[in-house]
């Protein structure tokens, strides 16, 4: 660019030269051309001295915003990746109650449970709940969940937690703040905890936590009973679950990925990232997740899809799905030492997926 600038500048000069002779003939005086070409060539110059700090802001202008944009990438990227474990999971559903039962139906050595007829429709139903009201069954299932956490951590004090999310009506919180009260007397939950919102509440819950601070926990639980419809494709069903995260667990999750139909991103990109956010190079073996059959794109998500759909098993459990198989993905990761994949609806994207990862995995 300089030889281009001098050769250009050194035509100048002689042009202005030349130029001058030939207006001013013979009679031309030779400081004027020798002036006319000093100010050329102090113009073009001036002209390339302009043109060289503009092209030097420019470089440094670019090469910081290009260091800056990747700094706020990685610092994002450091964010999005943060994990939390979980150390306790209660699950309740119409196929059982215990970790023994769920070890069971992710082996498939699980039976199905036998669907029923309500005045609305076909359903699946927790067994050791009786009542025909849907609200009321929500609250015997809020207490049946505090009862079951009870008996699964055998004597085992922890303090209260920093957080509550819930899923479930304000009635059947009170319920199981109630049991609660009764079961672990030293536990003191809010009187309105935070709403359960899939994908963002993970996220909430990843930044929350600190890997450093061993006494911190979230407090996530729900209970839902779904009224029989008949129009449905798939009996109404009913569960609870909850879990007790903190920075020592026996499994870990990150906040996961969200996929929406209108986006231009394809599910299977979303799903490699998802593999990038947990630091695994192939998609987990496997996977759990409800059909969706209004997303095609599923089978070319490039995870396995197929083989632990848990429609037979649970029903309809509307905005309880999320937690069912994020909770049934622990279980497995935790029993089998391998990752877990789950997929899920949001209440806020078309699908929310992730990956559940046994405390130690490389």
């Amino acid at each position: 660019m300089t030889k281009r600038w001098l050769g250009a500048g050194a035509l100048l000069v002689l042009v202005a030269g030349a130029t001058s002779t030939l207006f001013r003939g013979a009679e031309s005086d030779n400081g004027t051309v020798f002036a006319a070409m000093l100010c050329i060539l102090i113009f073009t110059v001036g002209l390339w001295f302009v043109s060289q700090m503009h092209y030097r802001f420019s470089v440094h202008n670019a090469t910081t915003w290009r260091r800056e944009v990747a700094e706020k990438h990685r610092c994002w990227w450091y964010q999005h990746r943060r994990q939390f474990c979980l150390e306790d999971v209660v699950l309740i559903g119409p196929a059982g109650a215990e970790r023994k039962d769920w070890l069971r139906l992710l082996k498939r050595e699980q039976k199905a449970p036998v669907e029923h007829l309500e005045a609305g429709g076909k359903v699946l139903r927790v067994a050791r709940s009786f009542s025909a009201d849907t609200t009321e069954r929500e609250n015997q299932l809020a207490r049946m969940l505090v009862l079951q956490w009870k008996h699964q951590r055998d004597g085992k004090d922890f303090t209260s937690p920093q957080r509550c999310y819930w899923q479930g009506s304000e009635n059947t919180w009170q319920a199981f703040v109630g049991q609660m009260t009764s079961a672990f007397p030293k536990i003191v939950l809010p009187e309105f905890p935070e709403m359960w919102m899939g994908e963002s509440t993970l996220s909430d819950i990843a930044a929350f936590l600190d890997p450093d601070d061993n006494d911190a926990h979230v407090l996530v639980a729900g209970c839902q009973s779904v009224p029989a419809y008949a129009a449905g494709l798939q009996p109404a069903g009913e569960a609870a679950v909850l879990w007790l995260a903190g920075s020592e667990g026996s499994v870990r999750l990150s906040r996961g990925e969200f996929f929406s139909s209108s986006a231009k991103e394809s599910l299977k990109e979303v799903c490699e990232r998802a593999q990038a956010q947990s630091e695994l190079d192939a998609a987990p073996d496997a996977c759990i997740l409800f059909s969706h059959p209004q997303q095609s794109e599923l089978a070319g998500s490039g995870w396995n899809i197929s083989h632990h759909l848990q429609d037979t098993f649970w029903g309809n459990t509307e905005k309880l799905e999320m937690l069912v198989v994020v909770s049934l993905a622990a279980i497995h990761a935790q029993s089998q030492s391998q990752p877990c994949g789950w997929i899920a609806t949001d209440p806020l994207h078309s699908l929310a997926l992730g990956i559940i990862k046994p405390n130690g995995h490389r």
